[in-house]
């Protein structure tokens, strides 16, 4: 009976997922310019070499470096692209 009515409500919840997925990409992505850690990715590992993080987004993935004696920085990266390492 109401198969059309959940085929819309399905087709917008998807629309609006992939409509929000750019804006929070970007969002994260300015803060790690502005060495800013994210707001929209999970923090998954916390390295002992003095605090540096890794987060994970959806295609995406933040370190935030804090090393002892090292870097300090944000790097951003794409999931999907291997560096060949």
């Amino acid at each position: 009976m109401n198969k059309p009515r959940n085929k819309k409500l399905l087709l917008l919840v998807i629309s609006l997922f992939l409509l929000l997925l750019p804006i929070l990409f970007m969002v994260d992505y300015n803060r790690a310019l502005n060495d800013r850690p994210p707001l929209f990715a999970i923090k998954t590992q916390v390295y002992k070499d003095g605090g540096t993080s890794i987060y994970l987004g959806i295609g995406y993935q933040v370190i935030d470096y804090n090393q002892v004696d090292g870097r300090k920085d944000i790097v951003f990266k794409s999931v999907f692209v291997s560096n060949g390492s």
